[in-house]
């Protein structure tokens, strides 16, 4: 085990996926970097697939994969037009990656995870909430910026990420806020939790 399950709402997630009892197959929407979280639901006997549209991190993915010998299928790839069929997951998540969008590409992406969401299927998903401070924009080499146009976080206020789940029932919400030590300052961030059901 490494030190990659920092993550609390992923064991969450991976705990409502065991028992739900469908079928263990789950796609990770921004599934790249050096820890893809992908393996803690495969270290669980999950078939893993994972897309990301940025080519570094689906590279460390698949540098991560080769040291330790695992397929998580993790490859280049755009959430806003997922390329699977439909209703071909039992679960989808997307962990700290689909605020890097603009608003518009975030209903995009949202209709794309519910599109390849089997009946009866789970999806997780995080929003960053508008009482993160950071509002500082985006890096004029950052990947958001250079691949999805983005120049700040998309944020939302408590109640605005509901609409993205109209067709579906909200299993959870939780707003939570972190205060964390990076290098030596304390950073703060706000998200909004959802697990929902696709009927």
């Amino acid at each position: 085990m490494t030190d990659i399950w920092w993550s609390t709402p992923l064991y969450e997630f991976l705990r409502r996926c065991d028992l739900s009892g469908l079928d263990k197959r789950v796609l990770d929407c921004g599934a790249g970097g050096r820890e893809p979280p992908l393996w803690l639901f495969s270290e669980h006997g999950y078939t893993t697939c994972g897309i990301d549209i940025q080519g570094e991190a689906v590279a460390k993915a698949k540098q991560f994969c080769q040291e330790r010998q695992a397929a998580l299928n993790i490859f280049l790839g755009d959430m806003r037009h997922i390329p699977f069929a439909d209703a071909c997951f039992q679960f989808v998540y997307s962990f700290n990656a689909i605020f890097f969008m603009t608003k518009t590409d975030i209903a995009l992406a949202m209709a794309e995870i519910i599109r390849v969401l089997k009946p009866g299927g789970l999806c997780y998903v995080n929003f960053m909430s508008v009482d993160t401070p950071d509002r500082r924009p985006f890096g004029e080499d950052a990947y958001a910026r250079r691949l999805l146009g983005s120049e700040v976080w998309a944020q939302h206020q408590d109640d605005e990420a509901d609409g993205y789940f109209a067709s579906l029932q909200v299993l959870r919400k939780e707003k939570r806020i972190e205060d964390k030590l990076v290098g030596e300052h304390w950073l703060k961030q706000a998200y909004i939790e959802y697990v929902a059901q696709k009927a």
